[in-house]
């Protein structure tokens, strides 16, 4: 890497006006004495940020703090680092609080984790744990916003993402993902916050809503009913409930849709107030 101070120097010398990062590849596996040794180089060649990539996505927590930490504390507090880092391991989240904490202020993401391979952070999750854990983060009395973003917006933006792009949001994705302040099992609504971090509908705006499944209790049954237009009774509710269960494990398929649910419904009532008269 010897050019490369030279490079940047040339580059700057250009246009002055014109800023020049500079990203080390595979930094997750090099050595940390080395890279602060070039980072400062090229920070005195005119580079404005040193980025630190573990463009393999694989290493570990532990590793990419130790990384930040001795790499900054070698280099100098003239070099400003930043982090790039992938997901292929699924640590990619895991990593960026890393580099924060060592008091890295530049970090990549993408919407929906958009990238190569298996995709990199989430720009809607950083941004989420950033307004909600600043100061776990960055530390005490941190102000990282001019303005607060209003998180009711970041679901909206998120399917417009999608949209555009073709990466859908599933059930499973963090945040805001489609099964995201769903119920489909009793204890949720006695115990809500023993299931959820926060409370979707008053931080995101995302409705609540309840779905039947084979997981199925009464008072899901009764949910679900109600939302549909029937009000049932115990036995009522008793006999949906297992219509519900039966039928799900008969075609393998958990989510009962609105359509078969309230068909099931309007025959199940309709048949009640024909035995009563």
């Amino acid at each position: 890497m010897p050019g490369v101070p030279s490079l940047v120097k040339q580059a700057r010398d250009r246009d002055p006006a014109v800023a020049v990062d500079v990203c080390l590849a595979d930094a997750s596996r090099a050595d940390h004495t080395l890279m602060a040794h070039h980072a400062h180089a090229m920070t005195q060649a005119g580079a404005g940020v040193i980025i630190l990539a573990d463009t393999v996505g694989a290493q570990l927590p532990a590793a990419c703090r130790d990384m930040f930490t001795e790499v900054r504390a070698a280099a100098g507090d003239d070099v400003v680092l930043g982090s790039h880092v992938h997901n292929d391991l699924g640590l990619g989240l895991a990593n960026t609080p890393q580099a924060l904490a060592c008091g890295v202020r530049v970090v990549s993401a993408s919407w929906l984790g958009t990238a190569e391979r298996a995709g990199m952070v989430a720009t809607e999750q950083l941004l989420f744990l950033l307004t909600q854990h600043a100061t776990d983060l960055i530390g005490p009395g941190a102000t990282p916003w001019w303005t607060s973003p209003d998180l009711t917006r970041l679901p909206g933006i998120a399917c417009m993402v999608a949209q555009e792009t073709g990466v859908p949001l599933s059930v499973t994705t963090p945040i805001f993902g489609t099964g995201v302040n769903t119920i489909s099992t009793g204890t949720p609504f006695v115990h809500p916050q023993l299931f959820q971090p926060l409370d979707p509908q008053e931080v995101h705006g995302i409705e609540p809503s309840v779905i039947l499944t084979h997981l199925a209790s009464t008072r899901v049954v009764a949910a679900v009913a109600a939302r549909l237009g029937h009000s049932l009774d115990r036995d009522q509710t008793r006999a949906a409930l297992n219509w519900a269960k039966n039928r799900a494990y008969a075609t393998g398929q958990a989510v009962i849709n609105d359509a078969a649910g309230a068909a099931y419904l309007d025959g199940l009532t309709h048949a009640t107030s024909r035995t009563l008269s």
